[in-house]
């Protein structure tokens, strides 16, 4: 993009054309670019534009300007979790290119040294490092830079129900949103958010002991106000058994054998978006509810 476009649409009425250059400059960035960055992070009232205008400065490594009125030290909540996004990613990448050539080594070495080796405590053990380095892999996508697009918000939904759902004859999953809701956001941390959020829905249903009546349906419904694009996730299943402050903690699980990651990488993918993601605990079942701000809102 030439200094001369990166202008125009750095100070262009449209949001779109902001985004558009912010979106540049988080990519592209270099300390020629300082003045420019600053200059339009003091007059853009977009938080998508401002998060990626952020991260134009982060890029060049200078501090992000604040009002006036704050101190110099003084972190906004969206620069402190884009601060904690940035060292998320960049931990869960080195643990990943540590791990992974050690974990295929000992595999390949197991496979010929462990007598009976697939039905052995040994293979179990390296299938659990595997899923380890699999759930590192998705937090890391989760705490990337988002790439916006627009989406059909409601057909991705459908198609994330039929992938996760199939296999699950017993138990239905409602679509209750509009059709044709087009959206824009990051197709991929959206689907990560979802995903999660769906995958504990199913399993909290299944966790119900049953009789003929078979299992209570999944409600999925979504929609956007004028601030913001919303997705909820409503289950009557065994509700959630513990704190709900720390459910999405890395790590936090109430569930055998399972890492504790789902519900730290749906709310990173929502973060990553400056949006967020919820757990309410109803009468019976769960509410998860997912939110991220609307293009120009």
């Amino acid at each position: 993009m030439t200094p001369e476009v990166l202008g125009r649409k750095l100070s262009s009425p449209d949001p779109r054309e902001r985004l558009e250059a912010a979106r540049f400059l988080a990519e592209n960035a270099d300390g020629s670019h300082v003045g420019r960055i600053e200059a339009a992070l003091a007059g853009e009232t977009v938080a998508w534009v401002r998060n990626a205008l952020r991260r134009a400065l982060q890029r060049v490594r200078l501090d992000v300007p604040t009002a006036a009125a704050k101190e110099a030290t003084e972190l906004s909540a969206i620069d402190a979790a884009q601060i904690y996004s940035n060292a998320l990613e960049t931990t869960a990448a080195q643990i990943i290119h540590e791990i992974e050539p050690i974990l295929g080594t000992l595999r390949l070495s197991a496979d010929a040294e462990v007598p009976n080796f697939e039905g052995s405590d040994t293979k179990r053990g390296l299938d659990h490092l595997d899923a380890l380095v699999a759930g590192l892999s998705r937090l890391r996508r989760a705490a990337s830079a988002p790439k916006y697009e627009e989406l059909a918000l409601d057909r991705c939904i459908y198609a994330w129900i039929e992938e996760e759902a199939a296999g699950c004859e017993l138990i239905r999953v409602l679509r209750a949103g509009p059709l044709d809701c087009i959206v824009e956001g990051d197709k991929s941390l959206i689907g990560l958010s979802f995903v999660n959020g769906l995958r504990n829905a199913i399993d909290s249903t299944k966790a119900l002991e049953v009789e003929h009546a078979g299992y209570p349906d999944i409600t999925v419904n979504w929609g956007a106000t004028d601030i913001d694009i919303w997705v909820s996730i409503v289950d009557s299943g065994v509700g959630f058994r513990g704190n709900v402050a720390r459910a999405f903690d890395i790590g936090s699980t109430t569930k055998p054998g399972h890492l504790g990651m789902g519900l730290a990488t749906a709310q990173q993918s929502m973060t990553s978006m400056v949006g967020s993601a919820r757990l309410i605990p109803l009468e019976r079942g769960v509410r998860f509810e997912m939110r991220w701000p609307k293009a120009g809102a």
